[in-house]
């Protein structure tokens, strides 16, 4: 019986570490997971629905006398999910694509450049992070990323880095990287981004995009 216990009790720690390898992101915010699918019928022209459209916003944050995209500014930024405590004089903001600005903006625009002017810091050149997460049905492979930033930037799948940028752009322009060849697994993706200022008008600059497409060049949907 004792023998038959033992048994049982290793068949559980071997199902719950299986489990948490396989979905390592369970645990993340409700309102950080969005649905993905993809390919979208007779999808032809790019909307908001495309695009990750929910962001959990960290920032600011002080790049230092020597700011580095490639310098953690956080503890294990790359699994960085909005659970996370806030470092002090930073908060947590929640961002999705605004409207009201008029058809200039691109479709899947993420501005939070007026969130962050209300903060005392952030004003200043500033780190930001920004954490979403996508659940799929079933395994997507060949899958292809692009993004789009006005700051430098640094992109992490599943705590794989998978893009960065050392130069950012006066104006967010649709596809400016594309990254090929990714896998998108059955069950939930992490997407971390790191955001460092750049340019002159940085303060009212501050927007990025990001979605998927497969190989074939189909859309997908987020909701």
């Amino acid at each position: 019986m004792l023998k038959l216990g033992w048994v049982l009790f290793l068949y559980l720690c071997v199902w719950l570490v299986g489990g948490c390898a396989a979905d390592p992101w369970r645990d993340v915010p409700e309102f950080e997971v969005f649905s993905f699918i993809c390919p979208v019928p007779d999808g032809k022209f790019l909307e908001d629905a495309n695009f990750i459209t929910g962001w959990s916003v960290l920032g600011p944050l002080n790049p230092g006398e020597k700011p580095s995209i490639h310098k953690e500014y956080v503890k294990d930024e790359a699994l960085l999910t909005g659970n996370r405590r806030a470092p002090r004089g930073a908060r947590w903001y929640r961002i999705s694509v605004r409207r009201s600005g008029g058809s200039e903006i691109l479709p899947g625009e993420i501005d939070f450049s007026s969130k962050f002017q209300q903060h005392p810091e952030g004003m200043k050149k500033s780190v930001f992070y920004a954490c979403a997460t996508l659940k799929c049905d079933w395994n997507y492979r060949g899958m292809v990323l692009f993004s789009g930033s006005c700051g430098q930037q640094k992109i992490w799948l599943n705590g794989r880095s998978v893009y960065s940028c050392e130069r950012g752009s006066a104006a967010l322009k649709p596809e400016m990287a594309k990254v090929e060849d990714l896998e998108l697994r059955k069950g939930f993706n992490r997407i971390v981004i790191k955001y460092l200022d750049d340019g002159k008008d940085y303060c009212s600059n501050r927007k990025f995009f990001l979605r998927f497409a497969d190989e074939a060049g189909n859309l997908s949907v987020v909701r």
